[in-house]
């Protein structure tokens, strides 16, 4: 990946004049007549918005050329004042921006010991993930907090726990790893993100929806209630042999934008799924959710992070749109041995499409936007 950040008006030409947009033409023509409307004096010219789209690097930007793109851009709520003419690109540079970053690993009590215990899988997540950080060279301080297991949840008893008071402060950039069936932090942190109530069964194929579910066993969810998850009896309408299988403890499986992905219990290959998920909050700070249908799909979701080129949205004094996209994991089961632990291995980790925005633009075309009328 580039160290180079991208140049915001290069993307801000090529969205115009994609597959769907203006002709070059006709955007040069839209540029200036904002500007003799605004009195500027100022306006482009065709060849030089081409050389900004495509060879930004050989681009000498002038006072007029910069006066008056910003005049055009400005009537669409993107104004040069307001946006950097520089964009960050991916999740990690922006999460670092804050001072401090918390990581939150769901671990289970053990009283009677004195222990937390926090999965393997996670423990590597955090350390792929400081890994990556490490690559920016920024100084930051870095916190855990464990997020302690408990079923069923009381939203109301965890207000008093030291990680829910970080997410309510909402200063820290924070990182939940694990599922919501994992870490309790990472289902409250989904639930603001995309705006929907936490801990409750979501109502599948009615009122506002989440673009994905995780599906897991009955012996594994038993009565832990997520917005992010569907159990067989969801299923059974329109996916009954889905349903079948979940119900006798035989598949899990990861509801893509109303497409489901199967993921058998047992087996020496299988294909398993996660999310990466980030949102900049009002204050500045960033939080970041890897969730994976299991500890292997989690920990290679993770190794992805990196990978994200998407710039992460921008707000203002408020929360940004969520970035987020899904991640499919090609898992083989190891070789077993007396006292040898999990032994399921990795084998491939691809994005499963491109990054996608939440919620979705309803916006109206280009044309009908900034083409008034005379």
């Amino acid at each position: 990946m580039s160290t180079i950040p991208p140049l915001r008006l290069s993307r801000l030409i090529a969205n115009d004049t994609g597959t769907n947009g203006l002709k070059l033409n006709r955007l040069t023509a839209l540029i200036n007549e904002a500007n003799r409307e605004a009195g500027t004096k100022c306006y482009v010219n065709r060849k030089m918005l081409a050389r900004i789209r495509d060879e930004p690097e050989t681009v000498g930007l002038t006072m007029q050329v910069l006066v008056a793109l910003n005049t055009y851009y400005r009537k669409r709520g993107l104004g040069l004042q307001q946006l950097p003419i520089l964009e960050t690109r991916g999740v990690l540079e922006p999460l670092m921006d804050s001072s401090r970053v918390v990581f939150m690993l769901g671990a289970k009590p053990r009283p009677e010991e004195r222990r937390n215990d926090i999965s393997l899988w996670d423990t590597k997540s955090q350390a792929e993930l400081l890994t990556q950080a490490s690559r920016l060279d920024v100084q930051r301080k870095f916190d855990i907090e464990p997020v302690l297991w408990r079923m069923p949840v009381d939203p109301a008893a965890i207000h008093s726990e030291r990680w829910h008071r970080i997410l309510e402060e909402d200063q820290a950039s924070v990182i939940s790893i694990g599922s919501p069936l994992a870490s309790l932090s990472s289902e409250v942190m989904l639930s603001r993100m995309f705006g929907v109530e936490q801990f409750t069964m979501p109502r599948f194929r009615a009122g506002k929806q989440v673009p994905f579910f995780f599906v897991w066993l009955p012996k594994s969810i038993r009565h832990f209630s997520s917005a992010f998850a569907l159990t067989w009896r969801e299923l059974q309408s329109e996916h009954a042999a889905i349903a079948t299988g979940v119900r006798r403890n035989q598949t899990a499986a990861f509801i893509l934008e109303g497409r489901p992905h199967v993921v058998p219990a047992e087996g020496k290959a299988w294909t398993m799924y996660g999310i990466i998920a980030a949102q900049r909050r009002a204050a500045g700070n960033v939080w970041l959710v890897v969730s994976g249908l299991a500890g292997p799909a989690t920990y290679a979701v993770t190794t992805m992070v990196k990978e994200i080129s998407a710039e992460l949205p921008l707000s203002k004094g408020k929360h940004s749109k969520v970035l987020w996209v899904p991640v499919k994991v090609k898992i083989k089961a190891g070789k077993t041995a007396p006292w040898s632990g999990d032994t399921r291995e990795i084998v491939e980790t691809v994005f499963d499409g491109e990054p996608r925005l939440w919620p979705e633009d309803t916006e109206l075309p280009l044309e009908k936007i900034v083409d008034k009328p005379h």
